[in-house]
């Protein structure tokens, strides 16, 4: 990530960072129309982008959606970094956009909107990473139940 105002937007209270990390991505999925399976401490399960093709989202906004979802996790914990699953997740992204502007580029710009995405909902963030620090897995429902469906 480029230089972050993200280290700005973390722990209000004792929330770890791997909750953080993975609140942010589940809220980044549903904000950006991405179906959430489940979410836990550990990781989000993310429905397949197929119904947003069916639903009509163009490949570039189901890419970047993906991106910002993968790079939020680590916009709302920075030292947390990305994990494999993040990395290959931004890397599906980067291949469905195809996009013909330098990588770096578009990696600082989708670095951009992940932590304006963060900083806008940091509330709810830490709200769902205190819920995932008491050891629950939460299905996809039922955040949206508390949260709402966000972007959809």
């Amino acid at each position: 990530m480029t230089g972050s105002k993200a280290c700005f937007i973390v722990k209000s209270v004792a929330i770890s960072g791997s909750a953080l990390h993975e609140a942010g991505h589940a809220l980044a999925a549903l904000d950006h129309g991405i179906g959430v399976r489940y979410v836990n401490r550990s990781e989000v399960g993310l429905q397949s982008p197929g119904d947003l093709l069916e639903r009509g989202r163009h490949h570039g906004a189901i890419a970047i959606a993906y991106a910002i979802t993968a790079l939020a996790g680590h916009a709302a914990a920075p030292e947390t970094g990305l994990s494999k699953s993040d990395e290959l997740l931004l890397e599906h992204a980067f291949f469905l956009g195809c996009w013909s502007d330098p990588r770096d580029a578009m990696l600082s710009a989708f670095s951009t909107l992940a932590e304006d995405f963060v900083i806008g909902h940091r509330e709810q963030i830490e709200n769902l990473a205190t819920i995932l620090d008491l050891g629950r897995t939460m299905s996809g429902s039922e955040v949206v139940e508390i949260f709402g469906s966000m972007g959809q």
